[in-house]
């Protein structure tokens, strides 16, 4: 029970612990969403690393082999990353790696934009190309897991697990 400290005045503030209800951090469900996370960022990894080799003859300033490369490294660093320190900082990299690839992948799979500055002309109007589809699910997945992982995370500035509540006293008669 809280204590009211009634030194003050006749309305004190007490402080109260902020309970959070059994499903806000269950150590199983924070596994299984950094495991799914990172799992989702290595399937784009692979996939990104396994074609780039393919794609190192379309150029610019950058080949799209040399994009592909980084976003593999990325993807795996970030899915590391969460897996060791799920921080709201990690996770908020997770979605954007993952977001940019899934919106890259989307654009020059349906809009012939040319050349933008150092990138290449990525245009593709196919899902066929082995793994394309697969690392487009697996982008979407991180961008969904990777936002519930963020948004989890978040913390409440001036919270520290403590909630004042206002409380009255019993005036003695």
């Amino acid at each position: 029970m809280p204590t009211l400290d009634r030194a003050t005045s006749p309305a004190s503030i007490v402080t109260v612990p902020l309970h959070r209800g059994p499903r806000a951090r269950s150590p199983i469900g924070s596994w299984v969403l950094r495991v799914a996370t990172a799992a989702a960022l290595g399937i784009d990894a692979v996939v990104h690393w396994q074609n780039a080799s393919a794609y190192d003859a379309v150029t610019g300033t950058v080949s799209q082999g040399e994009l592909f490369r980084v976003e593999a490294v990325l993807a795996v660093v970030v899915g590391l990353g969460i897996l060791v320190r799920p921080r709201p900082s990690g996770w908020l990299a997770a979605l954007l790696v993952a977001a940019s690839a899934l919106a890259a992948v989307v654009l020059y799979r349906y809009v012939d934009v040319g050349s933008l500055g150092p990138l290449p002309d990525m245009y593709e109007s196919t899902w066929q190309v082995p793994g394309k589809l697969l690392s487009a699910y697996a982008e979407g997945a991180a961008v969904v897991l990777a936002g519930l992982g963020l948004h989890i995370r978040r913390k409440r500035p001036g919270t520290q697990g403590l909630v004042p509540v206002a409380a009255t006293a019993r005036k003695r008669g």
